[in-house]
């Protein structure tokens, strides 16, 4: 009988990871709320906090419910996000680098604006500095919330071979076998140039805020830069890297993988190097598709022609590593 692991569901450092997702706007939101208690007395009558003209400037009311909105939809977002990757530990570890760059830029820029407003009736000017300080915030604040994410926890291991009826390549004991091919996705270039221009469009002509528009653009950037791809098989694991991307890379080590077998087609909505609770990989849409079944439940997707070849010897290494007669 073909056993297949599931993955884990107490995995080590999720409460961790939980409450690093979800302090960080509810802090972001306690700093303005006590920043405007304690120099109240010293503000003007209207919040000349947004980007508006002062004559739209609302009441300081009116200004903490909107800030309080916009915690409370960062908040339901992100909680909401980890709820449907509960089980999937390098998600969470993403949505806690969101949610605490996120934050610390909300809570900066706005503490910056009340506090130019101190004992003035009138709209201050944000200093110079403002912008490229929020930008270095958030790039820092990204960096702390990916470090005290903690390691991940390692994927439970495989120990049964491949069942029968997947491809499999013959493989003498000495014999070694190498898998190599390089592949586009005209979809990742499309959708990063169409965010690339939005995003460029966005920073110039609609919006006076430089976050959702750098936003928009940096994941265009990394879109098109991941149209490339090269796929690796070899007796240490399959590999993808990225050579546009600076050869980024992403190892799946054979331990990972209870079998390999192959589709006629996939649908690639939700892959990539990050990847959904569905699986991860490129797949174009057309073709023959290599699938790894991992052991945290997940699946890996590759499109490539020589699909057959790719999971036969895949297989054949399971089976050499683990044994055929445990099939």
């Amino acid at each position: 009988m073909y056993d297949s692991p599931q993955y884990d569901a107490a995995r080590p450092g999720r409460p961790r990871r939980l409450v690093l997702t979800a302090m960080p706007p509810l802090l972001a939101l306690l700093f303005l709320l006590l920043l405007f208690a304690v120099f109240r007395d010293r503000l003007p009558d209207r919040a000349y906090v947004s980007a508006w003209e002062p004559r739209y400037a609302s009441g300081w009311g009116q200004w903490l419910r909107l800030v309080a909105l916009s915690a409370g939809v960062f908040e339901v977002v992100f909680l909401a996000a980890f709820t449907h990757y509960w089980r999937w530990p390098e998600l969470q570890r993403w949505l806690v680098t969101c949610s605490v760059a996120t934050s610390v830029p909300m809570a900066a820029g706005n503490g910056v604006a009340v506090t130019a407003l101190i004992d003035s009736a009138r709209p201050a000017a944000p200093p110079a500095w403002e912008v490229p300080a929020e930008i270095g915030l958030t790039l820092l604040g990204g960096a702390a919330g990916w470090w005290l994410s903690g390691p991940l926890p390692p994927a439970p291991g495989a120990r049964t071979a491949p069942p029968p009826g997947v491809p499999l390549l013959p493989l003498a004991p000495a014999q070694r076998a190498v898998y190599a091919v390089s592949a586009w996705y005209p979809r990742s270039l499309l959708q990063g140039a169409a965010m690339l221009a939005f995003g460029w469009f966005g920073l110039f002509n609609l919006s006076r805020s430089w976050q959702g528009a750098t936003l928009m653009a940096l994941m265009g950037l990394i879109a098109v830069l991941s149209a490339r791809t090269r796929l690796r098989i070899d007796g240490s694991g399959v590999e993808v890297s990225l050579p546009w991307l600076g050869g980024l890379r992403r190892a799946v080590p054979y331990d990972t993988v209870l079998f390999a077998s192959v589709r006629t087609e996939a649908s690639g909505r939700g892959l990539g190097m990050i990847g959904s609770s569905r699986g991860w990989g490129y797949v174009s849409g057309r073709g023959p598709v290599l699938a790894l079944r991992l052991t945290d439940g997940r699946e890996f997707l590759y499109s490539t022609r020589n699909a057959d070849t790719a999971a036969a010897l895949v297989n054949a290494s399971l089976a050499r590593v683990r044994g055929a007669a445990e099939c």
